[in-house]
Protein backbone atom coordinates (compact mmCIF):
# COMPACT_ATOMS: atom_id res chain seq x y z
CA UNK A 1 0.00 0.00 0.00
CA UNK A 2 1.46 3.33 -1.46
CA UNK A 3 0.85 6.74 -0.12
CA UNK A 4 1.76 9.88 -2.06
CA UNK A 5 4.30 11.99 -0.51
CA UNK A 6 3.24 15.26 0.09
CA UNK A 7 0.19 13.57 2.01
CA UNK A 8 2.53 12.02 4.54
CA UNK A 9 4.63 15.32 4.82
CA UNK A 10 1.51 16.72 5.37
CA UNK A 11 0.62 14.78 8.27
CA UNK A 12 3.84 14.51 9.57
CA UNK A 13 3.81 18.29 10.13
CA UNK A 14 0.66 18.14 11.85
CA UNK A 15 1.94 15.53 14.08
CA UNK A 16 5.19 18.02 15.08
CA UNK A 17 2.89 20.24 15.68
CA UNK A 18 0.64 18.62 17.74
CA UNK A 19 3.41 17.46 20.13
CA UNK A 20 5.04 20.22 20.42
CA UNK A 21 1.22 21.86 21.85
CA UNK A 22 1.05 19.12 24.14
CA UNK A 23 4.40 19.31 25.51
CA UNK A 24 6.43 16.52 24.68
CA UNK A 25 9.48 18.70 23.56
CA UNK A 26 11.80 18.19 26.16
CA UNK A 27 10.72 14.13 26.96
CA UNK A 28 12.67 11.70 26.12
CA UNK A 29 11.83 9.62 22.70
CA UNK A 30 9.81 6.48 25.00
CA UNK A 31 7.34 9.43 25.46
CA UNK A 32 7.79 10.79 21.98
CA UNK A 33 7.19 7.82 19.98
CA UNK A 34 4.42 6.90 22.62
CA UNK A 35 2.43 10.58 22.12
CA UNK A 36 2.68 10.21 18.14
CA UNK A 37 1.27 6.26 18.50
CA UNK A 38 -1.56 7.99 20.51
CA UNK A 39 -1.98 10.67 18.20
CA UNK A 40 -2.10 8.31 14.86
CA UNK A 41 -4.63 5.65 17.17
CA UNK A 42 -6.74 8.58 17.44
CA UNK A 43 -6.39 9.54 13.39
CA UNK A 44 -7.33 6.55 12.58
CA UNK A 45 -10.31 6.45 14.99
CA UNK A 46 -11.77 9.35 13.56
CA UNK A 47 -10.70 8.65 10.00
CA UNK A 48 -12.40 5.12 9.94
CA UNK A 49 -15.50 6.41 11.10
CA UNK A 50 -15.47 9.23 8.54
CA UNK A 51 -14.50 7.14 6.04
CA UNK A 52 -17.49 4.62 6.15
CA UNK A 53 -19.84 7.49 6.22
CA UNK A 54 -18.63 8.31 3.04
CA UNK A 55 -18.92 5.15 1.79
CA UNK A 56 -22.57 4.76 2.73
CA UNK A 57 -23.14 8.37 1.21
CA UNK A 58 -21.14 6.89 -2.61
CA UNK A 59 -22.53 3.85 -2.53
CA UNK A 60 -26.63 4.69 -2.68
CA UNK A 61 -28.28 1.51 -4.51
CA UNK A 62 -31.51 -0.49 -4.11
CA UNK A 63 -31.39 -2.84 -1.70
CA UNK A 64 -33.24 -5.83 -2.03
CA UNK A 65 -34.72 -8.04 0.90
CA UNK A 66 -34.33 -11.84 0.64
CA UNK A 67 -37.89 -11.77 0.21
CA UNK A 68 -37.55 -10.22 -3.58
CA UNK A 69 -38.83 -6.75 -2.17
CA UNK A 70 -37.05 -3.25 -3.11
CA UNK A 71 -36.19 -2.15 0.75
CA UNK A 72 -36.90 1.47 1.95
CA UNK A 73 -34.95 4.18 3.82
CA UNK A 74 -36.09 5.22 7.01
CA UNK A 75 -33.16 6.88 9.01
CA UNK A 76 -29.70 7.14 9.53
CA UNK A 77 -28.27 5.14 12.69
CA UNK A 78 -25.72 5.03 15.00
CA UNK A 79 -23.06 2.23 15.11
CA UNK A 80 -19.99 1.21 16.65
CA UNK A 81 -17.32 -1.27 15.82
CA UNK A 82 -14.31 -2.58 17.34
CA UNK A 83 -11.38 -1.99 15.17
CA UNK A 84 -7.72 -1.48 15.34
CA UNK A 85 -8.08 1.54 16.18
CA UNK A 86 -10.30 1.23 19.04
CA UNK A 87 -14.04 1.72 19.41
CA UNK A 88 -15.18 3.67 15.99
CA UNK A 89 -18.35 5.11 16.03
CA UNK A 90 -20.04 6.33 12.47
CA UNK A 91 -24.19 6.81 11.36
CA UNK A 92 -25.18 4.91 7.90
CA UNK A 93 -28.49 4.58 6.34
CA UNK A 94 -30.89 1.89 7.61
CA UNK A 95 -33.56 0.17 5.63
CA UNK A 96 -36.67 -2.46 6.04
CA UNK A 97 -38.31 -4.26 3.56
CA UNK A 98 -42.19 -3.37 3.53
CA UNK A 99 -43.04 -6.91 3.34
CA UNK A 100 -41.52 -8.64 5.79
CA UNK A 101 -40.12 -6.08 7.57
CA UNK A 102 -36.70 -7.58 7.56
CA UNK A 103 -33.94 -4.11 8.25
CA UNK A 104 -30.69 -3.63 7.18
CA UNK A 105 -27.62 -0.89 7.18
CA UNK A 106 -26.61 -1.68 3.40
CA UNK A 107 -22.72 -0.27 4.26
CA UNK A 108 -22.74 -3.11 7.00
CA UNK A 109 -23.43 -5.71 4.61
CA UNK A 110 -21.19 -4.28 1.69
CA UNK A 111 -18.04 -4.37 4.41
CA UNK A 112 -18.72 -7.51 6.45
CA UNK A 113 -19.00 -5.65 9.85
CA UNK A 114 -21.75 -5.55 12.01
CA UNK A 115 -22.03 -3.00 15.40
CA UNK A 116 -20.44 -3.58 18.85
CA UNK A 117 -18.21 -6.25 16.87
CA UNK A 118 -14.53 -6.79 16.49
CA UNK A 119 -13.38 -6.12 12.62
CA UNK A 120 -11.28 -8.55 10.84
CA UNK A 121 -8.76 -6.58 10.79
CA UNK A 122 -8.14 -6.30 14.67
CA UNK A 123 -9.37 -10.04 14.79
CA UNK A 124 -6.05 -11.66 12.82
CA UNK A 125 -4.38 -9.91 16.02
CA UNK A 126 -5.91 -10.94 18.68
CA UNK A 127 -6.03 -14.46 17.15
CA UNK A 128 -2.53 -14.35 16.65
CA UNK A 129 -1.83 -13.46 20.19
CA UNK A 130 -3.95 -16.01 21.55
CA UNK A 131 -2.30 -18.53 19.69
CA UNK A 132 1.17 -17.43 20.74
CA UNK A 133 0.46 -16.95 25.01
CA UNK A 134 -2.46 -17.21 27.35
CA UNK A 135 -5.58 -15.12 26.89
CA UNK A 136 -5.43 -13.16 29.71
CA UNK A 137 -1.41 -12.57 29.23
CA UNK A 138 -2.69 -11.39 25.48
CA UNK A 139 -4.74 -9.03 26.33
CA UNK A 140 -2.15 -7.29 28.30
CA UNK A 141 0.50 -7.50 25.40
CA UNK A 142 -2.25 -6.23 22.94
CA UNK A 143 -3.01 -3.43 25.30
CA UNK A 144 0.40 -2.37 25.06
CA UNK A 145 0.62 -2.68 21.32
CA UNK A 146 -2.60 -1.57 20.22
CA UNK A 147 -3.01 1.18 23.29
CA UNK A 148 -6.19 -0.28 24.22
CA UNK A 149 -8.15 -2.89 25.65
CA UNK A 150 -9.56 -6.15 24.86
CA UNK A 151 -11.48 -8.34 26.67
CA UNK A 152 -9.94 -12.04 27.10
CA UNK A 153 -12.92 -13.52 26.11
CA UNK A 154 -12.84 -11.72 23.25
CA UNK A 155 -9.41 -12.74 22.37
CA UNK A 156 -10.30 -16.18 23.29
CA UNK A 157 -13.10 -16.09 20.88
CA UNK A 158 -11.64 -14.53 18.01
CA UNK A 159 -8.44 -17.56 18.29
CA UNK A 160 -10.91 -20.40 18.40
CA UNK A 161 -12.81 -18.79 15.41
CA UNK A 162 -9.54 -19.74 13.24
CA UNK A 163 -9.23 -22.74 14.48
CA UNK A 164 -12.55 -23.29 13.87
CA UNK A 165 -11.62 -21.96 9.88
CA UNK A 166 -9.11 -24.54 9.70
CA UNK A 167 -11.26 -27.21 11.13
CA UNK A 168 -13.67 -26.43 7.73
CA UNK A 169 -10.96 -26.58 5.72
CA UNK A 170 -9.69 -30.00 7.01
CA UNK A 171 -13.33 -31.35 6.81
CA UNK A 172 -13.44 -29.76 2.54
CA UNK A 173 -9.99 -32.13 2.53
CA UNK A 174 -11.67 -34.80 4.39
CA UNK A 175 -14.81 -34.89 2.10
CA UNK A 176 -12.34 -34.57 -1.42
CA UNK A 177 -9.82 -36.96 -0.35
CA UNK A 178 -12.43 -39.75 0.19
CA UNK A 179 -14.24 -39.01 -3.22
CA UNK A 180 -12.67 -41.80 -5.92
CA UNK A 181 -14.12 -38.91 -9.19
CA UNK A 182 -12.11 -36.40 -7.23
CA UNK A 183 -8.98 -38.57 -6.56
CA UNK A 184 -8.84 -39.74 -10.11
CA UNK A 185 -8.73 -36.38 -11.57
CA UNK A 186 -6.40 -35.02 -9.90
CA UNK A 187 -3.87 -37.88 -10.66
CA UNK A 188 -4.69 -37.25 -14.47
CA UNK A 189 -3.95 -33.53 -13.66
CA UNK A 190 -0.87 -33.15 -11.72
CA UNK A 191 0.80 -36.68 -11.48
CA UNK A 192 3.93 -38.49 -10.32
CA UNK A 193 5.63 -36.02 -7.92
CA UNK A 194 9.48 -36.16 -8.47
CA UNK A 195 11.36 -36.00 -5.02
CA UNK A 196 11.51 -37.34 -1.21
CA UNK A 197 8.58 -36.00 0.68
CA UNK A 198 8.80 -37.00 4.79
CA UNK A 199 5.71 -37.57 7.25
CA UNK A 200 5.93 -37.89 10.97
CA UNK A 201 3.28 -38.39 13.10
CA UNK A 202 3.13 -38.22 16.96
CA UNK A 203 1.10 -37.63 20.10
CA UNK A 204 1.19 -35.15 22.90
CA UNK A 205 -0.76 -35.11 25.70
CA UNK A 206 -2.87 -31.92 26.55
CA UNK A 207 -4.79 -30.62 29.80
CA UNK A 208 -8.37 -30.82 29.66
CA UNK A 209 -10.88 -29.92 32.11
CA UNK A 210 -10.91 -33.47 34.21
CA UNK A 211 -8.26 -35.46 32.86
CA UNK A 212 -5.35 -35.48 29.94
CA UNK A 213 -6.06 -36.45 26.33
CA UNK A 214 -3.59 -37.02 23.71
CA UNK A 215 -3.33 -34.49 21.07
CA UNK A 216 -2.03 -36.14 17.83
CA UNK A 217 0.08 -34.44 15.33
CA UNK A 218 0.94 -34.66 11.59
CA UNK A 219 4.09 -32.75 9.95
CA UNK A 220 4.78 -32.96 6.34
CA UNK A 221 8.19 -31.95 5.06
CA UNK A 222 11.10 -31.93 3.08
CA UNK A 223 14.55 -32.22 3.76
CA UNK A 224 17.46 -30.38 2.48
CA UNK A 225 21.46 -29.87 2.54
CA UNK A 226 22.64 -27.16 4.97
CA UNK A 227 24.57 -24.64 3.85
CA UNK A 228 28.20 -24.74 4.63
CA UNK A 229 28.12 -22.03 7.10
CA UNK A 230 25.12 -23.97 9.14
CA UNK A 231 27.41 -26.85 9.14
CA UNK A 232 30.11 -24.96 11.01
CA UNK A 233 28.26 -23.43 13.55
CA UNK A 234 26.50 -26.79 14.58
CA UNK A 235 29.20 -28.32 16.74
CA UNK A 236 27.31 -31.90 16.75
CA UNK A 237 28.68 -35.45 18.28
CA UNK A 238 29.49 -37.51 15.22
CA UNK A 239 26.99 -40.47 16.59
CA UNK A 240 23.23 -39.39 16.31
CA UNK A 241 23.44 -36.17 14.49
CA UNK A 242 22.94 -35.31 10.93
CA UNK A 243 24.18 -31.68 10.75
CA UNK A 244 23.84 -31.78 7.15
CA UNK A 245 20.36 -32.48 7.04
CA UNK A 246 17.52 -29.74 7.95
CA UNK A 247 13.52 -30.13 7.60
CA UNK A 248 12.04 -26.96 5.08
CA UNK A 249 8.61 -26.63 4.17
CA UNK A 250 6.72 -28.00 7.28
CA UNK A 251 3.24 -28.50 7.46
CA UNK A 252 1.55 -29.42 10.66
CA UNK A 253 -2.07 -30.76 11.33
CA UNK A 254 -3.59 -31.75 14.89
CA UNK A 255 -6.69 -33.36 16.26
CA UNK A 256 -7.88 -35.13 19.69
CA UNK A 257 -9.13 -38.32 18.22
CA UNK A 258 -9.19 -41.99 18.18
CA UNK A 259 -6.15 -43.37 15.92
CA UNK A 260 -9.12 -44.38 13.50
CA UNK A 261 -11.07 -40.89 13.49
CA UNK A 262 -7.11 -39.32 12.66
CA UNK A 263 -6.82 -41.60 10.16
CA UNK A 264 -8.97 -39.03 8.31
CA UNK A 265 -7.37 -36.10 8.86
CA UNK A 266 -3.79 -38.10 7.79
CA UNK A 267 -5.04 -38.96 4.71
CA UNK A 268 -6.28 -35.89 3.53
CA UNK A 269 -3.74 -33.63 4.97
CA UNK A 270 -1.46 -36.14 2.85
CA UNK A 271 -3.83 -35.38 0.03
CA UNK A 272 -3.24 -31.94 0.24
CA UNK A 273 0.89 -32.30 0.21
CA UNK A 274 0.88 -34.47 -2.49
CA UNK A 275 1.94 -37.33 -0.65
CA UNK A 276 0.28 -40.43 -2.23
CA UNK A 277 1.57 -38.66 -5.81
CA UNK A 278 5.02 -38.54 -4.61
CA UNK A 279 8.22 -40.33 -6.28
CA UNK A 280 9.20 -41.43 -2.68
CA UNK A 281 7.71 -40.67 0.65
CA UNK A 282 9.51 -41.72 3.71
CA UNK A 283 8.15 -42.05 7.43
CA UNK A 284 9.98 -41.29 10.37
CA UNK A 285 8.61 -41.49 13.50
CA UNK A 286 9.05 -43.51 17.22
CA UNK A 287 7.95 -46.96 18.13
CA UNK A 288 4.27 -46.33 18.85
CA UNK A 289 1.98 -49.17 17.46
CA UNK A 290 -1.16 -47.31 16.43
CA UNK A 291 1.08 -44.89 13.85
CA UNK A 292 2.98 -47.40 12.34
CA UNK A 293 -0.60 -48.57 11.89
CA UNK A 294 -1.78 -45.78 10.44
CA UNK A 295 0.99 -45.71 7.66
CA UNK A 296 0.51 -49.35 6.68
CA UNK A 297 -3.01 -48.75 5.78
CA UNK A 298 -2.34 -45.97 3.78
CA UNK A 299 0.64 -45.96 2.38
CA UNK A 300 2.52 -49.75 2.69
CA UNK A 301 5.07 -48.95 0.27
CA UNK A 302 6.59 -46.00 1.89
CA UNK A 303 9.85 -45.78 3.64
CA UNK A 304 9.52 -46.65 7.49
CA UNK A 305 12.17 -45.95 9.51
CA UNK A 306 11.92 -45.53 13.63
CA UNK A 307 13.35 -42.09 15.04
CA UNK A 308 17.41 -42.98 16.52
CA UNK A 309 16.96 -40.88 19.33
CA UNK A 310 13.43 -42.78 20.86
CA UNK A 311 15.36 -45.75 20.12
CA UNK A 312 18.29 -44.81 21.62
CA UNK A 313 16.46 -43.79 25.03
CA UNK A 314 16.00 -47.06 25.48
CA UNK A 315 20.02 -47.68 26.47
CA UNK A 316 20.78 -45.82 29.06
CA UNK A 317 18.05 -47.23 31.07
CA UNK A 318 20.04 -50.81 30.49
CA UNK A 319 23.44 -49.42 30.91
CA UNK A 320 22.15 -47.74 34.38
CA UNK A 321 20.55 -50.68 35.88
CA UNK A 322 23.60 -53.15 34.99
CA UNK A 323 26.31 -50.79 35.89
CA UNK A 324 24.94 -48.05 37.54
CA UNK A 325 24.70 -44.21 36.46
CA UNK A 326 27.69 -42.67 35.55
CA UNK A 327 30.48 -45.25 36.25
CA UNK A 328 33.07 -46.39 33.56
CA UNK A 329 31.42 -49.63 32.53
CA UNK A 330 28.10 -47.74 32.22
CA UNK A 331 30.03 -45.17 29.76
CA UNK A 332 31.69 -47.69 28.01
CA UNK A 333 28.69 -49.67 27.28
CA UNK A 334 26.11 -47.11 26.49
CA UNK A 335 28.90 -45.85 23.81
CA UNK A 336 29.31 -49.42 22.30
CA UNK A 337 25.85 -49.98 21.92
CA UNK A 338 24.96 -46.51 20.63
CA UNK A 339 27.05 -47.10 17.85
CA UNK A 340 26.19 -50.66 17.12
CA UNK A 341 22.72 -48.75 16.95
CA UNK A 342 24.04 -45.73 14.92
CA UNK A 343 25.39 -48.25 12.49
CA UNK A 344 22.31 -50.18 12.49
CA UNK A 345 23.22 -53.56 13.81
CA UNK A 346 20.67 -54.31 15.72
CA UNK A 347 21.06 -58.02 15.40
CA UNK A 348 24.44 -57.22 17.76
CA UNK A 349 22.95 -54.79 19.80
CA UNK A 350 20.28 -56.87 20.50
CA UNK A 351 22.76 -59.91 21.56
CA UNK A 352 24.84 -56.94 23.26
CA UNK A 353 21.59 -55.73 25.73
CA UNK A 354 20.41 -59.94 26.12
CA UNK A 355 24.12 -60.23 27.47
CA UNK A 356 23.04 -57.95 30.52
CA UNK A 357 20.12 -60.25 31.11
CA UNK A 358 21.47 -62.57 34.03
CA UNK A 359 22.05 -59.43 35.81
CA UNK A 360 18.87 -59.02 37.94
CA UNK A 361 18.64 -55.22 38.30
CA UNK A 362 18.74 -55.59 34.46
CA UNK A 363 16.20 -57.97 33.59
CA UNK A 364 13.38 -55.28 33.40
CA UNK A 365 15.01 -52.53 31.77
CA UNK A 366 17.10 -55.54 28.65
CA UNK A 367 13.20 -56.83 28.04
CA UNK A 368 11.93 -53.84 27.34
CA UNK A 369 15.10 -52.53 24.80
CA UNK A 370 15.04 -56.36 23.31
CA UNK A 371 11.16 -55.61 22.53
CA UNK A 372 11.36 -52.76 21.33
CA UNK A 373 14.16 -53.61 19.13
CA UNK A 374 12.95 -56.74 17.94
CA UNK A 375 9.61 -55.25 16.86
CA UNK A 376 10.96 -52.55 14.82
CA UNK A 377 14.38 -54.01 13.48
CA UNK A 378 13.51 -53.70 10.07
CA UNK A 379 13.18 -49.99 10.70
CA UNK A 380 16.28 -49.23 12.43
CA UNK A 381 18.88 -50.09 9.58
CA UNK A 382 20.71 -46.68 10.17
CA UNK A 383 23.72 -47.62 8.46
CA UNK A 384 22.24 -48.11 4.92
CA UNK A 385 19.90 -45.24 5.39
CA UNK A 386 22.28 -42.60 6.30
CA UNK A 387 24.01 -43.82 3.55
CA UNK A 388 21.55 -43.13 1.30
CA UNK A 389 20.83 -39.46 2.35
CA UNK A 390 17.71 -40.34 4.86
CA UNK A 391 17.04 -38.30 7.78
CA UNK A 392 16.43 -40.35 10.43
CA UNK A 393 15.63 -38.43 13.22
CA UNK A 394 11.88 -37.21 14.11
CA UNK A 395 12.45 -34.12 15.55
CA UNK A 396 10.25 -31.89 13.19
CA UNK A 397 7.44 -33.37 14.60
CA UNK A 398 8.30 -33.68 18.12
CA UNK A 399 9.32 -29.98 17.84
CA UNK A 400 5.40 -29.20 16.27
CA UNK A 401 4.42 -31.13 19.47
CA UNK A 402 6.06 -29.09 21.62
CA UNK A 403 5.53 -25.54 20.19
CA UNK A 404 1.66 -26.49 19.88
CA UNK A 405 1.00 -28.37 22.96
CA UNK A 406 4.03 -27.65 25.40
CA UNK A 407 4.38 -24.06 24.53
CA UNK A 408 0.44 -23.08 24.54
CA UNK A 409 -1.88 -25.78 25.98
CA UNK A 410 0.26 -26.68 28.53
CA UNK A 411 0.51 -23.23 30.18
CA UNK A 412 0.63 -22.96 34.00
CA UNK A 413 -3.07 -24.02 35.26
CA UNK A 414 -4.87 -24.03 31.66
CA UNK A 415 -7.35 -26.86 31.81
CA UNK A 416 -9.18 -26.63 28.59
CA UNK A 417 -12.71 -27.52 26.94
CA UNK A 418 -12.29 -30.30 23.89
CA UNK A 419 -13.72 -27.83 21.48
CA UNK A 420 -10.83 -24.85 22.88
CA UNK A 421 -8.08 -26.74 22.62
CA UNK A 422 -8.48 -28.21 19.34
CA UNK A 423 -9.58 -25.28 18.32
CA UNK A 424 -6.29 -22.97 19.14
CA UNK A 425 -4.04 -25.77 18.43
CA UNK A 426 -5.57 -25.75 14.76
CA UNK A 427 -4.89 -22.20 14.83
CA UNK A 428 -1.26 -22.53 16.17
CA UNK A 429 -0.27 -25.45 13.92
CA UNK A 430 -1.86 -22.84 10.82
CA UNK A 431 0.49 -20.28 12.29
CA UNK A 432 3.27 -22.33 12.54
CA UNK A 433 2.85 -23.70 8.93
CA UNK A 434 3.08 -20.59 7.06
CA UNK A 435 -0.40 -20.28 5.79
CA UNK A 436 -2.06 -18.18 8.13
CA UNK A 437 -2.98 -15.79 5.30
CA UNK A 438 -5.52 -18.27 4.23
CA UNK A 439 -7.31 -17.92 7.50
CA UNK A 440 -7.19 -14.29 7.65
CA UNK A 441 -8.31 -13.92 4.11
CA UNK A 442 -11.60 -16.09 5.60
CA UNK A 443 -12.10 -14.31 8.56
CA UNK A 444 -12.30 -11.49 6.52
CA UNK A 445 -15.19 -12.96 4.41
CA UNK A 446 -16.98 -13.46 7.71
CA UNK A 447 -20.26 -11.12 8.94
CA UNK A 448 -18.78 -9.73 12.54
CA UNK A 449 -20.89 -12.32 14.99
CA UNK A 450 -21.19 -12.84 18.75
Amino acid sequence: MEFSTEAVQKMAEIMVSEMGKIGLGGKGIRDVETGMREFLRAVGNEALGKYLEQKDEEERVSEICVCGEEMKYLFKRAGTIISVFGRVSYRRRYCVCPQCHTGVSPLDKRMGIEAGQVTAGLAELLALAGVEVAFEEGTRLLERYLLFQVSDNTLRKETERFGELQKAREAEWIKNSQDEKWLQQRQREIGKQPGRLYGSVDGVMAPLVGEWRELKNIAWYRVETARPYQKRRRHAKRVGEQPHLQAQDITYHCDIQSAEQFGELFWASACQRLADLQEELVFVCDGAVWIWKLIEKHFPNAVQIVDWYHASEYLPPVAEAAFGCGTEKYQNWLEHARALLWEGRIADLIAACQQLSSISSAKQAVQHAVTYFTNNQKRMDYGRLRQNGYFIGSGTVESGGKQISGLRLKRAGARWTEQGAVATAKARATWLSGQWDILASKRATLSMTT
